[in-house]
């Protein structure tokens, strides 16, 4: 091994041998190791950085530091990287010194452990010292002295288990001849109380103007003791006034007799700069934020002579790897799962799973407005709890349940949220029920339950309920209101119809899942009508255009009471046990598509035409063109299809004219439609509908008759006839 001539005290560079002896006059200046201190908001903020900005990337990055002079007489200054590290520019902080640093991180631990072989180490510090030396001979490191103390560090951060890696390096370059120590004493006794007081107070001044000043500045000491801080750029200005200059220094080291790492680079520029042979060192130390000038050292130094050309060809040697907690030589851990709150780690570990979608999967993922959404779950039996499982794995924070049902003994086997506890004593509420569960399977989802029952048209109301009904309508109305996406859970039709009309009048994202023995339907409804809602051609259906369908725009009757006479088996949700995970698990993507659409509820229908290329619009968005419907069939193959349905301008839960109404009366319109569901078809018009229909069939029947004579139909009007079933072309393949 080479020798070595500045030589660390206790804790040396791997590549050089160990010196602890205190300085003495005409020795060999020893520096104490300067020590990184890594704040745990540092590694938050990689981790950010790493999942939303680097990803896989492994670009330098540049970072800053902040040196501290030595506060106490036990505990050395440190070199502290925090969150605040990552700031372009670098904020000022009182007392603090800026020093710029080069952050490596890389994608494996492999890749870490690749850096670590002697040559590799020293490749990678020397293009640090490359750039400091560049510095000192072009005179940038006198303009901006932070430039001399650069530092690198080299990291693996292991995202999943919270454990980083890293290894610190802070270089110094080896001159050609060592510093030697003249004297070192304690400022207040080689100066005096008087001046001591002064440098004291000149530097005082300086540490608390303008924060952030920079490690090194320079004194000018006039013959009347008088003292002024100044930058070192006035150096030739200060030198050649025949003032008494001394270097000042921040010092991290809290030694006696030595001074700090960082002060190497500085007295190497001084004899290759400013071409002294001798030079004054002001290592300042501090107690509660003050000059101690007892604690503080005089430090006179003899620098070595730098030959003209030295250093041209190449950067002169370079060494400073920081040793670990056992003082050898090798990397250092932080293990922050061990101390995390298990539910931040929860936390942390779900936005993993969807922050690395964007690395390559998803680039353009917005995971924060998922998280953000406030979805309400209509119903939480079979299809309510696997919709809320599939939520959380989306990252979305806020899901409210509304049921008015109790878990039964039936329930556990098939709807995931329950366990045989809860059916007990007559069974607990299931919107509570399922909000507790969901708590505890991610603590950090807000959850509530609301035991609730939404009023139903077909279902007449009691005198006595109307009041009730009232309190509930109002309730559901405020949910909807506070929420982002209703969710359609519910085992009856004419269930849906209020909360379809209020996510109509409120332009709410509705996502609608019905199952049926082996079939499914998942569909969203297209956002809020205006105008005559106009039908639109079946070529602008698909794609984009007009605007889309509810559940309720198939129907030319209002919704009635479909639980009277029904048989056991009509009376439960009979349906094979893999379809409400199918079926709910679809909901939840066709929901979370919509969400990252940029159009949002008004997102056109994915087109499925397959002779059309699919455009460079639909290419870009996040998790790509969302279809309006899916109908699916286990039976028979296991069919799937989507398809698509325009809004019917006579619907009666999503018209114009519906939604106008529920708009200017609100609840006596809604307890209108409740109590007498046709006053439904005669507003939107379906009624005037049937009598046509009703009159084309008698003509059909009186055409057949009079054709049994031998009469002919006229052509047109038995297309007119064909035009009667209004609903047979709004679904579009």
């Amino acid at each position: 091994m080479g020798c070595v001539w500045l030589k660390p005290l206790r804790a040396a560079s791997s590549d050089s041998d160990l010196v602890l002896d205190s300085a003495s006059r005409h020795s060999t200046l020893q520096f104490q190791p300067l020590q990184s201190s890594i704040d745990g908001s540092f590694w938050a903020k990689l981790g950010n950085l790493k999942l939303d900005n680097l990803r896989l990337s492994e670009d330098p990055q540049q970072i800053t530091g902040f040196s501290s002079a030595a506060n106490h007489a036990d505990i050395p200054g440190s070199l502290l990287v925090d969150d605040r590290s990552f700031e372009t520019p670098a904020p000022a902080r009182q007392k603090l010194h800026g020093v710029p640093g080069e952050l490596r991180n890389v994608n494996t631990l492999e890749r870490f452990k690749a850096l670590h072989p002697l040559e590799r180490r020293r490749a990678l510090i020397q293009e640090s010292a490359d750039r400091i030396w560049r510095d000192i001979r072009s005179g940038a490191a006198e303009a901006d002295p932070a430039l001399l103390s650069r530092f690198l560090l080299i990291s693996y951060a292991d995202l999943k288990l919270f454990r980083f890696y890293y290894w610190f390096a802070f270089p110094a370059i080896k001159p050609p001849q060592p510093v030697m120590v003249r004297s070192v004493q304690p400022m207040q006794q080689a100066l005096g109380e008087d001046l001591s007081k002064g440098v004291a107070e000149s530097c005082n001044q300086w540490l608390s103007s303008g924060g952030g000043r920079p490690l090194f500045w320079l004194l000018r000491i006039a013959e009347d003791n008088s003292v002024e801080s100044v930058p070192l750029s006035s150096w030739q200005e200060a030198a050649s006034s025949g003032e008494r200059v001394v270097l000042a220094y921040a010092d991290h080291s809290n030694l006696q007799s030595n001074p700090g790492w960082l002060l190497r680079n500085t007295l190497l520029m001084s004899a290759a700069r400013w071409r002294v042979p001798d030079l004054e060192v002001a290592c300042l130390r501090l107690r509660r934020g003050l000059v101690d000038t007892a604690a503080s050292l005089l430090l006179s130094v003899s620098l070595p002579h730098i030959p003209e050309g030295w250093g041209e060809a190449e950067t002169p040697a370079a060494f400073g790897w920081e040793l670990n907690s056992r003082n050898k030589t090798g990397h250092r851990e932080v293990d922050l799962g061990e101390s995390m709150d298990p539910k931040q780690l929860a936390s942390a570990a779900v936005d993993l799973n969807l922050r690395l979608m964007r690395w390559r999967a998803a680039p353009a993922l917005d995971t924060a407005r998922l998280a953000a959404t406030k979805c309400l779950l209509l119903g939480a039996g079979t299809l309510g709890c696997a919709v809320a499982r599939v939520l959380l794995g989306w990252g979305v924070r806020h899901v409210t349940f509304l049921d008015s049902g109790r878990v039964a003994f039936s329930n556990p086997v098939r709807q995931s949220l329950y366990e045989f506890d809860d059916c007990l004593k007559g069974g607990k509420p299931k919107a509570t029920a399922a909000a507790a569960a969901l708590q505890r399977i991610f603590p950090d989802v807000e959850s509530t339950g609301v035991q609730l029952c939404i009023p139903m048209p077909g279902h007449p109301l009691s005198e006595g309920e109307v009041e009730k009904a009232k309190h509930d309508v109002k309730q559901l109305e405020a949910l909807v209101d506070a929420h982002d996406v209703i969710f359609l859970l519910m085992d009856t039709r004419e269930s849906r119809w209020l909360p379809t009309l209020l996510g109509a009048a409120k332009n709410k994202l509705v996502i609608n899942a019905a199952l049926g023995f082996e079939s499914f339907l998942v569909m969203r409804h297209g956002a809020a009508p205006g105008g005559d809602d106009a039908p639109a051609s079946s070529s602008t259906i698909n794609c984009k255009g007009a605007r889309l369908g509810c559940y309720f725009c198939n129907d030319v009757v209002a919704p009635l009471d479909s639980t009277v006479d029904r048989t056991l088996e009509q009376q439960c949700t009979v349906a094979r046990p893999g379809l409400a995970g199918i079926a709910g698990s679809l909901a939840v993507e066709m929901c979370c598509g919509v969400i990252q659409h940029p159009q949002g509820v008004r997102a056109p229908a994915a087109c499925h035409d397959p002779d059309a290329s699919s455009s460079s619009a639909d290419s870009a968005l996040p998790l790509g063109p969302v279809p309006h419907m899916i109908r699916g069939q286990l039976g028979g193959g296991f069919a799937q299809l989507c398809l698509v349905g325009q809004a019917f301008r006579q619907c009666i839960a999503c018209s114009n004219a519906v939604v106008t109404q529920y708009r200017e009366k609100g609840w006596p319109f809604i307890l209108q439609a409740l109590q007498d569901p046709h006053a439904l078809e005669d507003l939107t018009g379906l009624t005037e509908l049937h009598s046509s229909a009703d009159a084309l069939a008698m003509m059909d029947s009186d055409e057949e008759e009079e054709s049994e004579e031998g009469l002919l139909a006229a052509p047109d009007q038995a297309s007119s006839a064909e035009q009667g079933d209004v609903k047979d072309d709004w679904l579009e393949l």
